[in-house]
């Protein structure tokens, strides 16, 4: 019994060990996530001052005279920002989502790494109460075989 309940430790740490590596893979994954969010927010915000640079330009030549060329090509530009920034929002939301998957991926790894700890912590019980069983066996056999020898030794005796 006691050989299966150590075996049984064993195999439980090992399980244990084995979940502990797919917490960290999930919290390594999370943390790329949360990269990516702040990649595509920080580029969200770049985008967001050369909109604001672009009409703070076009607002200091509103009353001029000005080159039917720049003002389409003023105008490209600020489409070509829209589109960006339509992209980067769209690329925001999606690491969001992806995120908020790494998220609860993580929290369900630890739930599955907790439940094995306390199987482990049931099983290490088991084990140590079958040790203190087999050592209190061992023990009152020792106290009975002295015992025994007393009692042959004082029939000898008288």
């Amino acid at each position: 019994m006691m050989w299966t309940l150590r075996q049984r430790a064993a195999r439980i740490q090992r399980l244990l060990e084995y979940r502990e590596q797919l917490v960290e893979e999930a919290q390594r994954r999370l943390a790329e996530e949360q990269r990516a969010i702040a990649a595509c927010e920080a580029a969200l915000a770049q985008l967001e001052k050369s909109q604001q640079a672009l009409a703070m330009s076009l607002a200091t030549l509103a009353g001029r005279s000005v080159e039917a060329t720049l003002l389409s090509s003023a105008e490209m530009y600020s489409a070509w920002l829209v589109q960006r920034r339509d992209e980067r929002e769209a690329a925001l939301a999606d690491a969001k989502r992806r995120a908020e998957a790494a998220r609860a991926a993580l929290v369900a790894q630890r739930r599955e790494a907790k439940k094995l700890e306390l199987v482990q912590a049931r099983w290490l019980g088991e084990l140590r109460r079958a040790e203190l069983v087999v050592e209190a066996k061992f023990l009152d056999e020792i106290a009975n075989g002295q015992a025994a020898r007393r009692a042959l030794g004082a029939e000898r005796l008288g």
